[in-house]
């Protein structure tokens, strides 16, 4: 027996910094920040941000700082974790279930209209005149569904500012910021639980990690279920998703805030450069 090492994660290493300068001394500062949280993942906390705590609240973890600290300084938001994907497949293929089946209750949990899954939207509402609209199958429905956005979508285009649905249904223009926004509206629309997934798609090539957003969809029989519609994946958790946080019923969760009360008596400065990615492997036993 040998063993031999395949690629299982990745180590990321955070580097921002916050520099304030305050109108009056000693103001308190309260940041929150976003940390992995452990859905789909394992997450190691290697250094742990300075005079942070960690918190979770439902499937999202994050940091908070609350301080007192000087009229002016550098607040380092440090940190170094280890994520390792759980990877999962769903064959497109198998009984997903019916939309039907699931209760009116939930389907209008998830129906409220939004800036950016804008549901009641009279410019997207014709799209359920659609024969596919229509499906009753789930499997069948998703893949009908990210075939119309692809399409609908006609050039991929990095965006500056996210454009809600709306703008992408009517533009044809967005990335994966705009493919994830109008997939989750229709399906909404439908009566479908949807929700949007970010972080990183870490490609193996160079470990470079681009900021990306996903979507998942409930399924009766199987659970919730990727729809990566930008990057035409169904079904597939790899290892090179890494999720960062969970946007269910809130669109746009921010991934830094600044927290406190009357701030506009402090300035403040960003300095948020990309994380530094290193690949991490595990030993796994082969034969000969």
């Amino acid at each position: 027996m040998k063993n031999s090492l395949k690629l299982c994660g990745w180590q990321i290493h955070h580097q921002e910094k916050l520099l304030f300068r305050g109108n009056v001394g000693n103001p308190i500062i309260r940041l929150k920040f976003f940390h992995y949280p452990t859905y789909r993942q394992t997450a190691r906390i290697d250094k742990f941000p300075s005079q942070c705590k960690l918190k979770v609240k439902g499937n999202n973890s994050f940091f908070l700082f609350q301080h007192k600290v000087r009229t002016k300084g550098t607040i380092p938001l440090d940190r170094i974790i280890t994520i390792i994907p759980i990877p999962s497949s769903i064959d497109p293929k198998s009984d997903w279930g019916k939309i039907s089946s699931f209760p009116r209750s939930l389907q209008r949990k998830y129906q409220q209209n939004s800036k950016y899954w804008p549901v009641k939207s009279a410019s997207i509402s014709d799209v359920s005149k659609q024969e596919w609209f229509g499906t009753d199958d789930i499997s069948h429905w998703i893949q009908s569904a990210s075939r119309y956005v692809t399409a609908r979508i006609r050039h991929r285009k990095k965006q500056e500012k996210r454009l809600g649905a709306d703008q992408a249904f009517l533009r044809g223009i967005g990335d994966c910021d705009e493919f994830t926004d109008l997939f989750i509206t229709f399906a909404r629309m439908r009566g479908i639980p949807c929700r949007r997934l970010t972080g990183y798609f870490i490609a193996r090539k160079g470990a470079l990690a681009e900021a990306h957003a996903w979507g998942e969809i409930l399924s009766p029989k199987v659970g919730w279920v990727i729809t990566d519609v930008a990057l035409n994946n169904i079904g597939n958790h790899r290892v090179n998703y890494v999720i960062l946080k969970i946007e269910e019923f809130n669109p746009a969760l921010p991934d830094y805030q600044i927290l406190t009360r009357h701030s506009s008596a402090v300035h403040y400065q960003w300095e948020r450069p990309d994380p530094i990615i290193a690949p991490v492997y595990c030993e796994l036993p082969s034969e000969n």
